[in-house]
């Protein structure tokens, strides 16, 4: 994504003067003003693995309330001083400048059935109800209920809004929610459609019918939505989130996520850690002001056309946020570097990357007491499901950077870590070498974002530990014969007519325009599988980026990746027309090359289908083009498309799906 994305914003207050001529066509001069920000802190001076992990709690259902079904009210709402657990590196408080106060950041989160995590949410857990089964649908009702400390309904959101992005460019409040269950096998009035927001005041009146057009379903006044969950899939992680059109980044940022836990009998016969040795692990990355508040980076927009500052209806610059943002602090369910002190003895840890845009490639590090390394044995470190739920093969994974464990953005890892077969007294250091962007960018910051947790065997054993490992988690079912192949693909080209400007350099870039098939979100639908069919779809990617591709609604088999062979790809041109692959284009298990040879990429190679994205998944790494020689690369997948209605598709940095790297799709009879 070239210059534009490597820019990073100040902290201070900015008054500029700056030359437009090269973008113009004339010679301009014009005062660029930012928002008032205060300077960010410095992630070497904050303590790490000092605050132990938060244990996020699963909130119980409702059985009564709504016969045949548990019941959840989910509450969107905020807290003024959650702690984060920022502090100087010798453990003492961090004060507000301002105030000489604690630094305390003000956040959101999901009070759900009246247990409050203040910052995210908590888990709600829920049997399947597929045949054999014992479990029940989910009865959801949402509410948006974000209001300051004095009880007022708030109207500006904690994060600077881009009212340039689509959803954010019509007038739509700032505060307005709507909650997408991800990996959720569901019925598209209870998708969480990223247009049919409710916004937080009960006496709204910005209610829409249904749109057959688009497929939006309809949007209810007030500030209250209530979704059902059916739960017809097998065991596996979800979780819920926000996807207000336009500002799902801000808003998941802010706190609006949360686990969701599938369970079946077939995950109860496996034997696996549970109880207290099971438990989640949200990492996610963010930046900190001073003051403790959230900073997420924007910079200021200019015409090019008349080189002036662009602002609002109110008469403000406009501030945008960039298509990609990495924080520089790494938390872990809340909390900046936690660790957690483990028993000798196996644990099960459900991971999500929970961050904007940032990918992590995680292993292990372990030291004895002394500070001595302290090799990682073979099979302590275990993968035996991911967002698809339970592997067909279980996968040894994480015992070294060589052998790390690729977490991208929405992607779930459910892994089981053997702390008997290390010393008691060993410190393990959840490590991440993954560069900004993936995987062309940056080098990771070692010392910081390098890190995530830590672990600490440190308690007694309690009572023996009689869970196992599966060797196969669960059989696949194939979804057998594709009937039909769909080609689309993922553009990146810039915008006309809008530059963004950079306060380090005093320069102006165009804007970055992402999108799918060259396709804004409001395009024609140009994506209709039909009910109950089985298709493939080859997802090309024509970017230097890697983008974690989501389905709403299916599971589907990661069946090959590869590359294309120069000249063989012609792209979506923009007007509906669909992506072209020349005949014997498509090089399976290929780096992208001049004459790139099937089957000859090493066997950890992005360009190959790995173990762990073996079963079924709803997330899928699109691995990076070439662009240099013109050779894309792409993944084939495939999935059955069993409920009618309109669903979303997208990539799941967050920061691109609001600057429209999503469309939608419609399943038709």
């Amino acid at each position: 994504m070239g210059v534009y994305r490597r820019m990073v914003s100040g902290g201070l207050a900015l008054v500029a003067a700056v030359s437009l001529s090269a973008c113009s066509g004339s010679d301009k001069t014009v005062v660029i003003q930012a928002a008032s920000r205060t300077e960010i802190l410095n992630p070497l001076d904050l303590q790490q693995f000092g605050t132990p992990l938060p244990m996020i709690p699963v909130a119980a259902p409702d059985t009564v309330s709504q016969p045949g079904s548990d019941f959840y009210t989910v509450v969107a709402e905020q807290t003024a001083n959650y702690d984060f657990g920022l502090r100087r590196k010798d453990g003492s408080e961090i004060v507000n400048p301002a105030t000489g106060a604690p630094i305390r950041t003000t956040v959101w989160g999901y009070r759900t059935n009246g247990v409050k995590a203040g910052y995210l949410g908590a888990t709600v857990e829920a049997r399947s109800t597929l045949p054999g089964e014992t479990g029940r649908p989910v009865m959801v009702k949402y509410i948006n209920d974000l209001r300051d400390s004095a009880g007022n309904l708030l109207t500006r959101h904690l994060l600077t809004v881009d009212p340039t992005l689509h959803g954010a460019d019509m007038g739509a409040p700032e505060i307005r929610i709507v909650t997408h269950l991800h990996g959720g096998h569901v019925v598209p009035e209870s998708d969480g459609h990223p247009e049919a927001w409710i916004t937080n005041d009960p006496n709204a009146k910005t209610g829409l019918p249904a749109d057959p057009v688009s497929g939006r379903p309809a949007r209810p006044d007030g500030n209250t939505v209530t979704y059902t969950y059916e739960n017809t899939q097998k065991a596996e992680q979800l979780w819920y989130h926000d996807h207000a059109m336009g500002i799902t980044r801000l808003n998941v940022y802010a706190g609006l996520a949360a686990n969701y836990l599938v369970r079946d009998s077939v995950e109860d016969a496996l034997n696996l850690p549970r109880g207290n040795y099971e438990m989640p692990l949200v990492i996610q990355d963010k930046s900190f002001n001073q003051d403790g508040s959230l900073h997420y980076e924007a910079t200021p927009l200019i015409n090019a056309g008349s080189g002036n500052q662009q602002t609002d209806a109110s008469g403000k610059p406009v501030l945008t946020s960039k298509p990609e943002f990495f924080g520089n602090v790494i938390t872990v369910n809340g909390k900046a570097w936690p660790y957690l002190d483990v028993e000798p003895r196996k644990y099960r840890f459900r991971m999500l990357n929970g961050s904007d845009s940032r990918f992590y490639n995680i292993w292990l590090e372990a030291r004895d007491a002394g500070g001595a390394a302290v090799a990682i044995p073979a099979g302590t470190i275990t993968q035996i499901g991911n967002d698809g739920g339970l592997l067909p093969a279980s996968v040894a994974i994480g015992d070294s950077a060589g052998n790390a464990l690729l977490l991208s953005l929405a992607e779930r890892a459910d892994v089981i870590v053997d702390f008997s077969k290390l010393p008691a007294g060993t410190s393990i250091t959840m490590r991440n070498n993954a560069p900004t962007p993936f995987p062309g960018g940056d080098p990771v910051a070692a010392a910081t974002t390098g890190r995530i947790m830590q672990f600490r065997i440190s308690k007694p054993l309690n009572g023996a530990d009689t869970s196992a490992v599966p060797a196969n988690p669960r059989p696949v079912t194939p979804l057998g014969v594709a009937s039909n192949v769909r080609y689309v693909d993922l553009q990146e080209t810039m915008e006309s007519g809008v530059l963004v400007y950079d306060p380090n350099t005093g320069t102006t870039l165009q804007r970055l325009k992402i999108l799918l098939n060259g396709l804004t979100f409001d395009a024609p639908i140009t994506e209709k599988p039909r009910l109950n069919v089985v298709e493939e779809w080859v997802i090309i990617n024509n970017t230097v980026d890697m983008h974690p591709m989501h389905l709403h609604l299916v599971d589907f088999e990661v069946v090959e990746k590869g590359s294309i062979a120069p000249g063989a790809y012609t792209p979506a041109n923009g007007l509906g027309g669909m992506p072209v692959v020349a005949a014997g284009g498509l090089r399976r298990n290929a780096e992208p090359g001049l004459n790139p040879v099937a089957d000859s990429a090493s066997a950890d190679s992005p360009y190959r289908v790995q173990p762990h994205e073996m079963g079924e998944k709803d997330t899928v790494r699109v691995p990076p083009a070439n662009d240099l020689i013109g050779s894309q690369g792409y993944v084939r997948i495939r999935a059955k498309f069993d409920k009618l209605g309109t669903y979303m598709w997208h990539c799941h940095i967050l920061s691109h799906e609001d600057h429209e790297m999503m469309r939608p799709f419609t399943v038709v009879p």
